[in-house]
């Protein structure tokens, strides 16, 4: 019985798939209360949600720029948000019948979300550009508790873009997340 349960929990977990090892650490690290309160964002599952877009977004433009190999990590890291998108609606009580429109919405708001930071996520994007960005995105249903908060979140996420950009080609495919 035992072998049964270490086999489903591998199954369920995926822990030896690289983007799904990326994408488990990407979420724990976005959604961490340190991650919200340097954004200014609430802990709600809307805060949360834009926290993690953030993230998978400079993960999705690093993972574009890598090798071939790199590169297709990105659908795989995509069925890993699916997934947990699903999971986390079920747990919060949606049923069966509204699971998948929920979850394609969902889908949309991060690629919306990942088109409109490729504009922030160089390192040369001006600051103004970034706040606007953010504005529209990441505060579209907030507003951060001052305004003086924004060039703290403008810095976080240059950190955010430059510690991706960091991350090798080899520790990508080891499923190995930024620091």
């Amino acid at each position: 019985m035992r072998r049964i349960k270490e086999w489903w929990a591998a199954r369920v977990t995926r822990r030896a798939d690289p983007a799904w090892q990326l994408y488990r650490d990407t979420a724990l690290k976005a959604t961490a209360a340190e991650q919200l309160n340097l954004l200014c964002l609430p802990e709600t599952s809307e805060g949360r949600f834009e926290a993690l877009a953030l993230e998978l977004a400079a993960l999705w433009l690093r993972l574009e720029e890598g090798s071939e190999e790199v590169q297709a990590l990105r659908r795989r890291v995509a069925e890993a948000f699916v997934a947990d998108m699903d999971a986390s609606l079920r747990d919060l009580g949606a049923g069966d019948l509204g699971v998948g429109r929920r979850v394609q919405a969902l889908t949309e708001r991060l690629y919306g979300r990942i088109a409109a930071y490729r504009l922030i996520f160089p390192g040369d994007a001006p600051e103004k550009m970034i706040e606007e960005v953010l504005h529209r995105n990441l505060y579209k249903d907030f507003n951060p508790s001052s305004v003086d908060v924004h060039p703290h979140v403008i810095g976080e996420v240059r950190r955010i873009g430059d510690a991706w950009k960091a991350v090798d080609d080899q520790s990508l495919l080891s499923g190995k997340t930024r620091k």
